[in-house]
């Protein structure tokens, strides 16, 4: 930290979006000489407000999903919102290291958030490489990630919580290895790509759904006809199949059958 010009810790962290002074307007922070600030343990005397003016905070909130909301575009708030809020203030940072506190009560099966946040195993595995393609552009891939949180755990290593953490674990090995670097306009270009592929997939279940409407307004209209009995045409009886019930004059049946012999 001692070589960053602007200033002292980076934490994204959850619930109310807030983004403090050191982030908004950096000219406005003091930055003592790092050695003298840890060595004098200044952060130990230091106020609400000045630990919330010279700390850089970013929470990002996230809106609750509408009943009606398109499937996966939960999913893809939460990552827009690390590709246009976090990971470019990140890496202007340009961090000498980069600690995680590896949270899984997200997961879109845990009690904890109820479902809301909805990240499943590959978000979890996606965020990871793109913090490691931060600390592979600015700081040599040093990245340190501690185990903090996640409750699904009934199932043992096939739980979402086990799942997740093996998701965020196989990401900080293989981005390791690929040594990949950060770009802003690949996570552009994903972002359309992701929300293309939901917008289709949208597409594609809307017109399941009503082809499923129509056919069941087919079968209900071959069995019922049209509540009234009469046909789609209104009164067109070749066009319903429900049986049509004669008038019986049951007297002169009973004399039909006495005379043919089926009755006394």
């Amino acid at each position: 930290f001692a070589e960053t010009p602007s200033g002292v810790w980076f934490s994204p962290a959850s619930g109310k979006t807030h983004t403090s002074d050191a982030i908004k307007n950096p000219s406005i922070v003091e930055s003592p000489n790092m050695t003298d600030f840890l060595l004098s343990q200044t952060w130990t005397r230091m106020g609400e407000d000045s630990r919330g003016n010279c700390c850089k905070i970013l929470n990002c909130g996230l809106g609750l999903p509408m009943r009606d909301a398109i499937p996966g575009m939960q999913r893809l708030e939460v990552r827009d919102t690390y590709r246009q809020k976090i990971l470019p203030h990140l890496r202007e940072f340009d961090p000498d290291i980069i600690f995680i506190s590896a949270g899984f009560d997200a997961h879109k099966k845990d009690s904890m958030n109820f479902g809301y946040v909805g990240m499943v195993e590959d978000d979890y595995e996606w965020v990871t490489e793109q913090l490691v393609r931060i600390a592979n552009t600015c700081c040599n891939g040093r990245i340190v990630s501690v185990l903090e949180g996640g409750y699904k755990i009934h199932g043992g290593i096939v739980s979402p919580f086990a799942r997740s953490v093996a998701s965020h674990v196989r990401a900080l090995v293989d981005g390791g290895k690929s040594r990949e670097l950060y770009d802003l306009q690949d996570g552009e270009w994903e972002s359309q790509f992701e929300r293309h592929l939901i917008d289709e997939r949208e597409r594609k279940r809307q017109q399941k759904i009503e082809k499923m409407r129509m056919l069941e307004a087919q079968s209900r209209q071959a069995l019922y006809g049209d509540g009234d009995g009469e046909g789609a045409d209104g009164g067109d009886e070749s066009n319903t199949r429900k049986r049509k019930r004669n008038q019986v004059d049951y007297r002169q049946l009973y004399e039909q059958m006495k005379r043919e012999g089926f009755a006394a």
